[in-house]
């Protein structure tokens, strides 16, 4: 994603050419569109592509090799390096396209919003896309995932069309500091620059890799070690060590250019098996690939990058070179900023268009964009330099109003002004049936050594994920009305027993809390990317429950019992490209609901008296069928524009009303179980129905009804 010229080495007319000049390096250039097209195939899921996420990787050793030989080449001939101008080029390369991306984003979303109807941008989280677009110009958004504790590999569940900036932000921290330890390396070395630059690059990278190891732990999510720029810093070392054997040498003599012609075709197969079998059908990387498979991959782009600048004589680089390919090369910084966007914008429900069709005009649309932002934009800005198009006032002008164009798009007045739904009352009448109350029939009942007082209220502490969520504003309100109850939420986004590291994190969180009781339910270990899963993996997931489920009733940690609820029927969240794979679709998400409600509700026989299992997800079900809105009092007589939203536009999460709903009939369960006190007032009003939660994504509970 950076040029693939670099300067010429100095008195060329008297001196052998060196291994790094001024010449143009075409096959470079495609080595680029091979890896922008292993990172858009990744993107598009396509099954040959699993480990399209390497050609990332691809991308950071050629910077790495590059910057690291314009600065060694400048250095050594002109004993000087001027970061001035070196900065200047880079972000003359990289700000203008970046921010072409961002107003074109931001205006996307406010048309969306004006002309899309209720809810257009509802699917997407913009407080967080805002932070995104701010950190993204800034070259920070890798940190700004790690602690916003955002998944990249969640992303095609959850997208957001900034989220493969992280990559960006790395480059561009490289390219910040990395000239400054090159000054400081020449100071310090002097003569002896070669041999003490090619041991500091190797121990960097040895180091970094390492540190990807030891951060990396199976079964937990890996997005800290992927977006790290600590964990990352192996792909740019390991170009920066072949700039280092390289840079100011004559060219490799005959016998070194057979070698590395035999040597690299190998290399770039043994990376092709990698690109194809190295990610699971999830789009994880395997577990071996943070444990030196990024590493050795790493080390094989170096190979290949070698024998790439010898298109004289190497067949390989004249490949590489081969003019489409090239092209593409040429725009892939276009495509990578483009093609992301693209896919997260221009989907099937949107279209209409079936997988393959649909794939296709992606691809024509990025191409369309990246070539139009590298001919208009791009290419006559960097040309310009400094002193044309954009002079000293002009990017920091550009950037300030990129911020300010995506901070307005992104307010929820501006990106989804509908009204957000509240809820209606729920009256508690004596006798009054509560829908989804009283399925516990059979059940060995939990006893607290202790009845729940006001005095000495029960703790209950709340773990799931984001449905959990959504559901626990509704469960704290009812259940704290009663007076004889505190309620703690621990419910986190995306959270799983296969993607979270809960053998620590459960005897944390009791040793904080000190709950009495666990409330749990949540969804991502259901069906899918995950190993084990309940749908696919029944067997091996109940006894991962169990050992879960054990933890948490560890002997001596105050826990007296868990409560599994029953996780509420979904409808959607990700859209099928065509009728009937949408219908497969909604059936293996059904399917997987009723498998992990089924082990859940297992666990009461394995755990007699010490764990109990709610279903009351039919508190939120019409008929026993999923919907996105119910009548008032369960009156399906009641006219359509009285009903009420219970669920949000992604038709999965809840909305104030399903929350409260499906927190009614926890508190009828719990007050039946452990005697709790009526609940005071009507606790399903007040402030936890307008929580920002709700309105996360902007949009994403409008208060709309349902066709007639």
């Amino acid at each position: 994603m950076t040029d693939t010229t670099v300067m010429r080495a100095h008195h060329e007319a008297v001196t052998p050419i060196t291994a790094v000049t001024g010449r143009h390096l075409p096959a470079l250039n495609g080595l680029r569109g091979v890896a922008v097209i292993g990172v858009v195939a990744y993107h598009l899921q396509l099954g040959w592509a699993s480990g399209g996420y390497l050609g990332v990787d691809l991308f950071f050793v050629l910077s790495g090799f590059l910057i690291t030989s314009l600065l060694l080449e400048e250095s050594v001939r002109s004993g000087r390096i001027s970061l001035v101008s070196f900065w200047g080029r880079r972000a003359r390369r990289l700000l203008p396209a970046l921010l072409l991306v961002i107003m074109a984003l931001a205006l996307y979303l406010i048309a969306n919003a004006l002309f899309g109807g209720p809810g257009a941008n509802g699917l997407i989280d913009l407080h967080d896309l805002r932070w995104e677009a701010i950190w993204s110009l800034l070259y920070a958004n890798n940190w700004n995932l790690i602690f916003a504790h955002q998944s990249y590999f969640a992303q095609f569940s959850t997208p957001s069309p900034l989220q493969h900036t992280w990559s960006l932000a790395i480059e561009e921290q490289f390219y910040l500091v990395w000239p400054l330890v090159l000054l400081l390396l020449f100071r310090v070395a002097r003569r002896g620059w070669r041999t003490v630059g090619t041991a500091a690059t190797i121990s960097l990278g040895l180091f970094s890799s390492l540190l990807m190891a030891v951060l990396f732990h199976p079964g937990a999510d890996p997005s800290r070690v992927y977006f790290g720029t600590d964990t990352r810093l192996f792909d740019l070392m390991a170009g920066a060590t072949l700039a280092f054997l390289a840079a100011s040498r004559p060219q490799p003599g005959d016998r070194a250019r057979r070698q590395l012609h035999a040597t690299a075709p190998v290399a770039a197969a043994v990376l092709a098996v990698f690109w194809v079998a190295s990610g699971t059908a999830g789009g994880f990387p395997k577990d071996f690939m943070f444990e030196g498979g990024f590493l050795l991959c790493a080390a094989l782009a170096a190979l290949v990058i070698a024998d790439a600048r010898l298109v004289e004589t190497g067949g390989f680089a004249r490949a590489l070179a081969w003019p489409p390919l090239h092209f593409i090369g040429t725009i892939s910084y276009g495509i990578y900023l483009w093609h992301w966007p693209v896919i997260v914008y221009v989907t099937a429900a949107r279209t209409g268009l079936p997988t393959i069709s649909l794939d296709v005009v992606r691809i024509l649309l990025t191409l369309a964009l990246s070539t139009a932002s590298y001919y208009l934009v791009e290419r006559p800005i960097r040309l310009a330099g400094p002193g044309g198009i954009v002079r000293w006032w002009g990017a920091p002008l550009a950037g300030i109003l990129s911020a300010v164009l995506i901070v307005v798009a992104t307010m929820p007045a501006v990106a989804d002004p509908s009204k957000v739904v509240g809820t209606s009352h729920l009256p508690r009448a004596t006798g009054r049936s509560v829908p989804g109350a009283g399925g516990y029939a059979g059940q060995k009942p939990i006893r607290l050594s202790a009845a729940p007082t006001s005095a000495d209220p029960l703790r209950v502490m709340l773990i799931g994920d984001s449905v959990m969520g959504d559901a626990s504003y509704g469960i704290t309100a009812a259940l704290q009305a009663t007076g004889q109850v505190v309620v703690i939420r621990k419910t986190i986004d995306g959270f799983g027993l296969t993607k979270s590291n809960w053998t620590s994190s459960f005897p944390t969180l009791i040793r904080e809390v000190k709950p009495q009781i666990v409330v749990a339910s949540w969804s991502w270990d259901q069906y899918g990317p995950t190993t084990p899963n309940a749908l696919h993996e029944p067997v091996q997931y109940t006894e991962l429950l169990n050992r879960a489920t054990s933890s948490l009733l560890t002997p001596g940690n105050g826990v007296e019992g868990v409560i599994f609820l029953q996780f509420p029927q979904s409808s959607g969240e990700l859209q099928a490209p065509t009728p009937a794979e949408q219908a497969s679709y909604d059936r293996e998400r059904w399917d997987g609901d009723i498998a992990w409600n089924n082990i859940a509700q297992r666990m009461t026989t394995r755990f007699p008296g010490r764990v109990m299992y709610f279903p009351i997800a039919s508190s939120l079900t019409l008929q026993g069928k999923y919907s996105a809105w119910l009548p008032p009092e369960s009156d399906l007589r009641a006219p359509k524009d009285e009903w009420i939203r219970v669920r949000k536009l992604d038709d999965v999460h809840l909305c104030p009303e399903g929350s409260a709903r499906y927190g009614d009939a926890l508190l009828e369960d719990m007050t039946s179980v452990f005697h709790l006190a009526p609940p005071i007032g009507d606790w399903s009003q007040g402030g936890w129905v307008t929580g920002p939660d709700f309105n996360n994504p902007p949009g994403a509970c409008p208060a709309d009804h349902p066709p007639p």
